[in-house]
C-alpha cells in the first residue's frame, strides 16, 4: 500500500470533519433527540461520509485503515479512562468501538485477498458493507428510536434496513449485491452479536464468495 501527498492532505481533512461530527454536531443532535441517534448520526456523517468519498480521494486503503484504528484507539482510551464522551458512547454498549474495528478491518482484510482491489470494481467489496452498517444500520436505529421509544430490535427497523441496503447492493453489484443487502439486514436482528460486527462481516462475506469465488 503506497501513501502520497494527496492521501495525507485528504486523511487530515476528513479526520477533521469526523472530529468536528463527533465532538459538535453529535452533541447538537444528542440535545435535540438522545445519544442513541446521536451515534447513528456519527456513522452516517462521519464514518459513512468518508467512505463514500474514500474512493475517489485515496490512492490505497492504508489512510482510512490507520484513521479508523487510531479512532478504535481514542474511543477504548476513553472507556479505560471511565471518561464517556456521554452525548454518544453508552457504558454498556461498545458499538462506536466496533464500528471503527470493523470498517478498517474489511479494508485490511480485502487488501490482503486482493491487493490490487483499490484500483478496480472489487473496491465496493468492502465498502458496501460498510455503507451498510453506516447508512442502513444508522436508519434502522433512528427508526426504532421513534418507532418503539427504545432500543429493541422490530419489525419497522429491519423494513428500513432493507430499503436502504438492497437497492444499494442492487446498484453496485447487480443481484448478488441484492442479496447482500438481504444478509445485511437479516446479520442486524441478529441476538448477542453487535450489528457493527454482524452486518458488515457477514455481508461482505457473501460479497466476497459470490463475486470472487464463485
Amino acid at each position: 500500500m503506497l501513501i502520497t501527498i494527496g492521501d495525507i492532505v485528504w486523511g487530515v481533512v476528513l479526520t477533521i470533519w469526523v472530529a468536528i461530527v463527533t465532538l459538535y454536531i453529535s452533541k447538537v443532535i444528542s440535545k435535540m433527540t438522545t445519544p442513541y441517534v446521536a451515534r447513528k448520526v456519527i456513522h452516517m456523517l462521519g464514518g459513512g461520509v468518508v467512505a463514500i468519498l474514500a474512493p475517489y480521494v485515496f490512492t490505497s486503503p492504508l489512510v482510512p485503515i490507520v484513521a479508523s484504528y487510531v479512532l478504535m484507539m481514542y474511543l477504548i482510551l476513553h472507556r479505560a479512562k471511565k471518561n464517556y464522551l456521554n452525548w454518544f458512547q453508552d457504558e454498556n454498549n461498545r458499538g462506536e468501538v466496533y464500528y471503527a474495528f470493523s470498517f478498517g478491518t474489511l479494508l485490511l482484510i480485502m487488501d490482503i485477498l486482493d491487493g490490487n482491489y483499490w484500483e478496480t470494481r472489487n473496491i465496493f467489496i468492502p465498502l458496501l458493507p460498510i455503507y451498510y452498517m453506516s447508512f442502513g444500520d444508522g436508519v434502522t436505529g433512528i427508526i426504532r428510536n421513534y418507532v418503539y421509544k427504545r432500543r429493541v430490535k422490530g419489525f419497522w427497523g429491519s423494513v428500513g434496513m432493507a430499503a436502504i441496503s438492497i437497492p444499494l447492493g442492487f446498484y453496485f453489484f447487480g443481484i448478488p449485491g441484492a442479496i447482500s443487502g438481504v444478509v445485511a439486514t437479516l446479520s442486524e436482528v441478529l441476538p448477542f452479536i453487535d450489528d457493527n460486527i454482524a452486518v458488515p462481516f457477514f455481508s461482505f462475506t457473501f460479497l466476497y464468495l459470490a463475486i470472487k469465488v464463485f
